[in-house]
C-alpha cells in the first residue's frame, strides 16, 4: 500500500469511526450548587391536574438575580441567567401547607441561540438528579404567558 493510500485509509477510518456529534447544544445539567443561590420565591400550585402542581422553591443565579431586581422595562435576561425550581408534594399538616417529598427540579437557562423556545432552554430532573425528558417547546409555549418579563414567571420582592 502506498503512503497516500495508507493516509486515505487512516482518514476514512477516523471519519467513520468517530461518533457523530449531536446537533445543537449539549444537554443541561442540574447545577450542583443551586441551593446556595438566592432563594427568590416560594409558591404553591394547588391544582393536582396542573402540570406544575406542587410546592415551589425558586432559586436564581447572580445574572438572573440582577435582571430580576432591575427596574428596566422590559426585563431582559442575559445569556446564562438561570433559575432552578425545586418542586415538592403539597402537604397539609395542622392547618399549614408545607412541602412534602421532592418531586423534581426544573431548570430554565437563558440562551439566545435557542430561538425555537423563546431564547430559553429547559430541563427537568428527578429527586436523585437524573434527567427527565421534557418537551422544551411545551415549556416555552406556557412561558409565553410571561412574554412581558422575558418568559419568566418569577417576581422578586425585597
Amino acid at each position: 500500500m502506498t503512503p497516500t493510500a495508507r493516509l486515505a485509509a487512516a482518514v476514512a477510518i477516523l471519519l467513520f469511526a468517530t461518533p457523530a456529534r449531536p446537533e445543537g447544544p449539549s444537554p443541561l445539567a442540574l447545577p450542583r450548587d443551586f441551593r446556595s443561590w438566592t432563594h427568590v420565591r416560594s409558591m404553591v400550585v394547588t391544582d393536582p391536574d396542573e402540570g406544575m402542581y406542587g410546592f415551589h422553591n425558586v432559586y436564581a443565579n447572580a445574572p438572573a438575580l440582577k435582571a430580576l431586581r432591575s427596574t428596566r422595562k422590559p426585563v431582559v435576561y442575559p445569556d446564562g441567567a438561570t433559575f432552578v425550581v425545586s418542586i415538592f408534594e403539597v402537604k397539609q399538616e395542622k392547618g399549614l401547607v408545607v412541602a412534602g417529598p421532592k418531586q423534581r427540579d426544573v431548570v430554565q437557562v437563558k440562551d439566545g441561540k435557542s430561538t425555537k423556545t423563546g431564547g430559553w432552554r429547559y430541563a427537568s430532573f428527578d429527586p436523585a438528579g437524573k434527567a427527565i425528558t421534557v418537551d422544551a417547546t411545551s415549556c416555552a409555549a406556557c412561558h409565553t404567558q410571561a412574554a412581558a418579563t422575558d418568559m419568566v414567571f418569577t417576581r422578586f420582592a425585597e
